[in-house]
């Protein structure tokens, strides 16, 4: 019986070990990543664009769905008219029905 347990803790030792290994190698490679992605938002700056807006429109994308998005963009509308709050929007080429 006292075989079967440092037989275990053996196991136990070796898998704790596994998974630390693990761990280190997708931290390692979340860090090369960040290093990339920040690499690549100094590129899109360089080239003229707006990062925060680059940013918050791969959050829209990385979603489900952009319903919430629509509704948050609908309800501020909104909002916006019945306080009287004026927002200047750029709307996109072709969308005139919004008058």
């Amino acid at each position: 019986m006292n075989d079967t347990g440092i037989a275990a803790s053996a196991t136990t030792a070796e898998q704790l070990k596994q998974f630390a290994d693990r761990m280190e190698n997708l931290l390692n490679e979340i860090e090369g990543l960040k290093s990339d992605l920040k690499d690549l938002k100094g590129e899109a700056k360089s080239a003229g664009f707006n990062i925060k807006a680059l940013d918050r429109l791969v959050a829209i994308r990385r979603k489900d769905s952009a319903d919430a998005e629509s509704e948050l963009l609908n309800d501020l509308l909104l909002y916006a008219h019945a306080t009287g709050t004026r927002l200047d929007l750029a709307m996109p080429e072709g969308s005139e029905e919004a008058a």
